[in-house]
């Protein structure tokens, strides 16, 4: 029975309740004529339970709302990442083509940038694998690219071009600020002397140090301390080999004659040939 807005319909199968329901929304006075105060109490009492349940009754199957409707729609095109256990929106998701886990945008550039960070991509033709635990699947490159930032793309194709290269075939630039990537193809025999073509600084290729240790042989810059080997130092020994200056064995001092013999006493009291560097005995003589 269709109802004006704002009236409430009454079903009730016990013909009492029904007509104390009805006989006492009619005719109140009469009503409370005929009973007494604890029946009049009990009577309202049973209409507040009564009403109150009818008001509080949940519609019945097939009855909703346009507002819950539409809820339930939106509930139904959003997917809960396995990562964050968030739901997102459909375009909020990444694409897994092939693979039944569910990830968003988010998670998975995430997951990227940690294995871009760590270098964890070790062979060029592989794919990344899928995040989902003992997953076969693989990340489609050209929509990880679309979802991670541009530095870590940047990072990610280094990361990859390092892989396509042999490990006997990779140098990289000994300066600290450069670093970058250069392949030795080995064409051209030993590589001592080599120019960085990102920085454009000189470093020794064999040994792998900058600067170029010019008038110095890998051999003999390998048998220098530490503190010998910086820049200035490196002009010191250059200018020693140019006025053929000697090296001290006892002390590594350099020794310049002016004139005299060959026989030398540095100021560490050892004493040594100037023209061979070999320790000065009584039988020791005629170097020359």
């Amino acid at each position: 029975m269709e109802m004006e807005s704002g009236q409430i319909a009454l079903a009730c199968n016990d013909e009492y309740i029904a007509s104390i329901v009805i006989n006492t929304s009619e005719n109140p006075q009469h009503n409370e004529a005929l009973l007494s105060d604890d029946d009049f109490a009990q009577e309202l009492q049973l209409q507040e339970v009564i009403i109150s349940s009818l008001i509080n009754q949940p519609p019945k199957t097939g009855e909703s709302s346009k507002p819950a409707a539409e809820e339930g729609s939106a509930e139904s095109s959003q997917s809960l990442c396995e990562i964050c256990a968030e739901k997102k929106d459909g375009d909020s998701m990444f694409p897994l083509p092939g693979c039944t886990h569910r990830f968003c945008n988010d998670c998975i550039s995430r997951h990227i940038s940690i294995k871009v960070t760590k270098r964890a991509i070790v062979d060029a033709a592989a794919a990344l694998a899928c995040p989902g635990a003992g997953c076969g699947g693989a990340l489609g490159a050209a929509a990880c690219r679309a979802v991670v930032p541009a530095g870590v793309v940047a990072a990610w194709d280094e990361v990859l071009c390092e892989a396509a290269i042999a490990v006997g075939e990779r140098v990289y630039c000994p300066y600290k600020n450069c670093s970058a990537l250069l392949v030795d193809d080995g064409g051209g025999g030993v590589i001592t002397e080599a120019e960085c073509p990102f920085c454009r600084r000189l470093f020794c290729a064999r040994c792998n140090v900058a600067p170029w240790h010019a008038g110095v042989d890998c051999e003999g810059f390998s048998k220098l301390g530490k503190d010998e080997r910086e820049g200035g130092d490196m002009m010191v020994h250059d200018l020693a080999k140019t006025k053929k200056w000697r090296r001290c064995p006892g002390c590594n001092f350099y020794v310049e004659k002016n004139e005299g013999c060959l026989h030398i006493i540095c100021r560490c009291r050892y004493e040594f040939c100037y023209a061979c560097g070999k320790a000065w005995s009584s039988t020791h003589g005629g170097c020359q």
